[in-house]
């Protein structure tokens, strides 16, 4: 069966509109428009059936009926000048009717373009990319019609609407559309008869470093173990286990001055919550969720979350960033290397002379050998059980007095600093606890570099 063959089936059929028509065909031929491709198809059997009939031969009268069929049927004008010219009487077509497939969707993409105009009105973008959730009574229908006549060079509805909406609001906000990275995606639920949109804001990602000046903050938000957040006496009705953390301290000016739903904060790692993180701070990327304002004043928001918030945090060397750089922080974490302050004590007292020789033996220990360490106790509720092994590049000492002595431990990123000073009842090996042959308790710790 012809191409020719397959479009009369289809009129013989249903009525679909030019675009539609093309659709059915669009694997075929290039640098074309499915519109210009159903009308090219209709012009082709136009022409080819004219000269069958003029011709006088014995498919005279088949090519008259054809004729019809697309001057009635297909409501092509050009069929039914050739009709009029050669005198062939036919029945007006039916205007009213509608597109079978699309529903004349498609003549009216426009009215969808501009439907998007106003709700993209005070959000900054550069670029945008269309999307569809078509209806099920769309899906199905075109599916079983392509299935009945077999047309499998056909283009899915969702993708010509896409493209043909992009096109047009393109031109309306002289914006160019973008595949891989939009900084707007515009959704489409299309049903027969309306439509709804939704907008989805592509986070904008802020990279950065904090200080954490004073212990008891965490890292982030803890919701209130009690009542998970909902609010009780024990939290005082706020929800949360801390009355701050770093992410709260940093993150409302950004989600303020960028318009958008909310934040997420991902850190290269965290400190305990009362550990100090010093030197130049820890990296984290701020991720702030469907802003309608792209462009900030960094260093204004710089300087305003510090002034804020004196002697508790810090930020710096913030920079646009991205979701990979996310993922780098992640993937990284293990290969970094953490410089750790740790003031120690024991019940046990001894000299400076006993203190220099156990600190020689420990430089020796870790030189030699990696720690083992198995998940911490303190942390084995929210943490895999399982043991990791890491690398301890330095240890450097200070005695203060005989139970108190201040180190300076330089370990690959995961280490758990406290549990390599105690030993945590055996579960980190060897420990310095281990080395010195009695208990030993960090008593303070601070991170003084992330490299």
């Amino acid at each position: 069966m012809t191409i020719f063959d397959k479009v009369i089936e289809i009129y013989q059929d249903k009525y679909i509109c030019f675009h539609c028509l093309g659709r059915m065909f669009s694997l075929l031929g290039t640098d074309t428009t499915n519109h210009d491709r159903g009308n090219s198809l209709l012009l082709a059997i136009t022409m080819d059936k004219h000269r069958a009939y003029l011709s006088q031969q014995d498919n005279h009268d088949n090519a008259s009926q054809i004729l019809k069929l697309l001057a009635e049927k297909a409501k092509y004008t050009p069929a039914q000048s050739v009709l009029e010219k050669e005198g062939i009487e036919y029945s007006k077509p039916d205007f009213a009717e509608k597109c079978y497939l699309c529903n004349d969707l498609f003549n009216d993409i426009g009215v969808y373009a501009k439907g998007a105009e106003k709700y993209l009105k005070g959000i900054e973008f550069t670029n945008f990319l269309i999307g569809t959730a078509l209806d099920a009574q769309i899906i199905n229908k075109e599916d079983n019609f392509k299935a009945i006549h077999n047309l499998l060079e056909a283009e899915s509805f969702k993708n010509h609407f896409n493209r043909e909406v992009g096109k047009e609001l393109s031109l309306i906000l002289s914006k160019p559309a973008e595949f891989r990275m939009p900084d707007i995606t515009i959704i489409y639920s299309v049903k027969f008869g309306s439509f709804d949109i939704t907008l989805l804001l592509r986070s904008l990602f802020i990279y950065s470093r904090y200080n954490k000046f004073a212990r008891g903050i965490p890292q982030t938000h803890w919701d209130c173990r009690l009542c998970r957040g909902k609010g009780c006496e024990s939290c005082k009705f706020t929800g949360k286990q801390y009355k701050t953390s770093v992410e709260e301290l940093i993150s409302p000016e950004f989600v303020n001055k960028a318009k958008a739903d909310g934040s997420k904060f991902h850190g290269a790692g965290r400190e305990d919550i009362d550990v100090r993180m010093l030197g130049t701070g820890r990296p984290f990327v701020l991720e702030l969720k469907n802003p309608k304002i792209r462009t900030l004043n960094l260093k204004k928001i710089q300087n305003k979350v510090n002034k804020s918030n004196k002697k508790k945090i810090k930020v710096s060397d913030l920079i646009y960033s991205s979701k990979e750089r996310v993922k780098n922080l992640k993937l990284s974490a293990e290969n970094t290397k953490k410089v750790y302050e740790a003031i120690v004590i024991s019940k046990e007292k001894i000299s400076k002379d006993t203190f220099d020789v156990l600190l020689k033996k420990l430089k020796t220990v870790y030189e030699k050998q990696k720690l083992q360490q198995r998940t911490p106790i303190r942390v084995s509720h929210r943490r895999a059980d399982k043991i990791r092994e890491k690398k301890i590049f330095r240890v450097e000492g200070k005695f203060i007095k005989p139970n108190v002595s201040e180190f300076i431990v330089e370990a690959q990123g995961g280490t758990y600093i406290k549990e390599l000073i105690s030993g945590d009842n055996g579960r980190t090996t060897p420990s310095f606890s281990d080395v010195y042959g009695f208990s030993l308790e960090c008593k303070k710790l601070d991170v003084l570099e992330i490299y």
